[in-house]
């Protein structure tokens, strides 16, 4: 979700890290939704059926048909479910491949999937996995345990940006040919995070790796454009530039989706999305296109319905500790003190959002373990600014969202008022993501929202706020945060781990290196007879898919 309200002036008067091996790349478009308060789709979701051309049956028509059709932007990276690491395409690789374990629905307990239970051992170094018999791969390869093995492995071996997720296991034994024992290198409190994330090690055919490698690629180039899981879907076709259609597995162990087929057309504009699904062309959008306006507008159309979900999904205004008006502590507290963060969230995500009140995205850490609510005092950053007049600062905004430009010019309004020379910059993601790497492109300040990688609060502090980490963009850092941060990655038990998770927000949040705002839903605009909306909490683009129906 992007927004267009007018600005109002004056706002403010206004160690052990496998995730820093993260691939710059990888993360880069899957960030690149990140200010879009973002529809879904999730891992037993996606709808299938046989290909057909894409925007050849209407909204009207396919909510009572088996076909769905919706839009993504863009053609997709490749689809290895080893190395994607992105946003768009999580509707597709949620719905063909699954993981062992799963979230529930908009909660981030951690339920089963492919494995049916699990034990782990006291020290957390062993974990014991019981799998669930009578499924096949898309192929029809039995899925078991030596499967699943192959499939970790092979998470490892592809060194993806998600393979941070298997780095700390040592070794696998299968004592049978139904249970999978995962040996580890040491207890890593977020493990069973990482096998639910949407990110999270996938299952696939190692009877279709090995019949499609070539080159020794591990089939990396087949599975670009091709799926062997054992979800509901399979990825039947791709049309470069028009669509991409999925189409049921028919070895699927699951109740079968009520939609058997789904098309991805790729609509590069909002506009011609809205004209389109006004149209009848599509029964469903995603909102990472759509600005607030948009979603309000639509809202008022009785064919229609919009969804919202909540999601682990924040945005914040990064300081740079280089910066010659705001990298100190004391300035950066000034800052802090001088956002109207209320204002801000309603003109930038009006309904779509909440105003940020906790050092993680809401539902990382029990509520108030880590609260951050700064008493809005406007004096203090005028009085704070004074011996700045006149002098020039940059705030950034990534260029593919209107939500963070919205927020980049209103607090462009206030510090032009308090006396700086403010200008606004929009960084376009082959630079907003090199940042870490290259210190003299940073702005003074930078607008970015993004979501972990899970539920699990260590994959949002690692890879955003951690020293040297992979998507840090403005290197600031809280050292007595990391440190805390290490110490609870390595706890035995979650308790001892969530206490040092607690400590290490608290030390991020005081910081002050990362000045929170809002907190974003996810949202979609569909059908208004479409039903069955299942949703995960963790990430945007996790709606499932397969329990969507007509309504009776």
């Amino acid at each position: 979700m992007q927004s267009n309200e007018p600005s109002e002036a004056l706002l403010c008067k206004v160690s052990s890290t496998p995730p820093q091996e993260l691939s710059g790349s990888g993360r880069l478009r899957r960030a690149g939704r990140s200010l879009k308060v973002v529809a879904a789709v999730s891992a037993a979701a996606l709808v299938s059926g046989s290909a057909v051309a894409a925007g050849s049956t209407t909204g009207a028509a396919a909510s009572s048909s088996h076909v769905l059709t919706t839009a993504i932007t863009a053609d997709l990276s490749p689809l290895d479910p080893d190395t994607y690491y992105e946003a768009q395409g999580l509707p597709i690789t949620q719905g063909t491949y699954q993981t062992l374990v799963t979230y529930a629905p908009n909660s981030p307990k951690i339920i089963p999937l492919l494995a049916t239970s699990w034990s782990e051992s006291r020290n957390g170094l062993t974990y014991t996995f019981h799998l669930r018999h009578g499924v096949r791969f898309s192929d029809g390869t039995p899925f078991n345990a030596a499967a699943a093995e192959a499939s970790f492995k092979r998470r490892t071996v592809m060194k993806g940006g998600p393979s941070y997720m298997t780095a700390p296991i040592k070794s696998y034994s299968t004592p049978n040919a139904y249970t999978l024992v995962i040996h580890m290198k040491a207890p890593t409190a977020p493990f069973l995070d990482y096998l639910a994330s949407p990110y999270g090690p996938m299952m696939s055919s190692p009877t279709g790796v090995k019949l499609h490698t070539v080159h020794g690629d591990h089939a990396s180039h087949w599975l670009a454009t091709h799926t062997d899981g054992t979800g509901p879907y399979v990825l039947s076709a791709v049309k470069s530039g028009v669509v991409y259609t999925l189409t049921a597995n028919p070895h699927y162990w699951g109740p079968k989706p009520y939609y058997t087929t789904v098309n991805f057309d790729v609509v590069p504009s909002a506009e011609q999305e809205i004209l389109e699904l006004q149209n009848g062309q599509l029964n469903m959008v995603f909102g990472q296109e759509l600005t607030t306006r948009d979603l309000n507008s639509l809202a008022s159309n009785s064919q229609l319905q919009i969804q919202r979900f909540p999601a682990l999904y924040e945005q914040d205004l990064w300081v740079n500790p280089a910066s010659k008006v705001f990298g100190s502590p004391s300035m950066r507290a000034a800052l802090k003190a001088g956002l109207n963060i209320k204002l801000l969230t309603a003109q930038s995500f009006g309904s779509y959002g909440v105003q940020s009140t906790n050092v993680y995205p809401n539902g990382m850490l029990p509520n108030g373990a880590a609260v951050d609510a700064p008493v809005y005092n406007p004096a203090k950053l005028k009085a704070a600014l004074r011996r700045y007049k006149g002098k020039s600062v940059t705030i950034g905004w990534y260029n593919e969202s209107q939500t963070e430009q919205t927020l980049a010019d209103l607090l462009q309004v206030e510090l032009q008022a308090d006396g700086l020379n403010a200008t606004v910059r929009e960084y376009p993601a082959s630079e907003l993501f090199n940042l870490p790497t290259t210190p003299g492109q940073r702005p003074d300040l930078m607008m970015a929202a993004f979501n972990p990688d899970s539920a699990a609060p260590d994959t949002w502090a690692r890879i955003y706020w951690y020293k040297n980490a992979p998507v840090n963009l403005l290197g600031c850092t809280a050292p007595k945060a990391d440190a805390a941060l290490d110490t609870a990655l390595h706890q035995p038990n979650s308790a001892a781990a969530l206490k040092g998770e607690i400590q290490a927000a608290k030390l991020y949040g005081a910081s002050n290196c990362w000045l929170n705002i809002a907190n974003g839903d996810d949202t979609l605009v569909a059908d208004k007879n479409i039903t069955g909306f299942v949703h995960e909490l963790p990430w945007v683009l996790t709606v499932q898919l397969s329990s969507l129906h007509p309504k009776a």
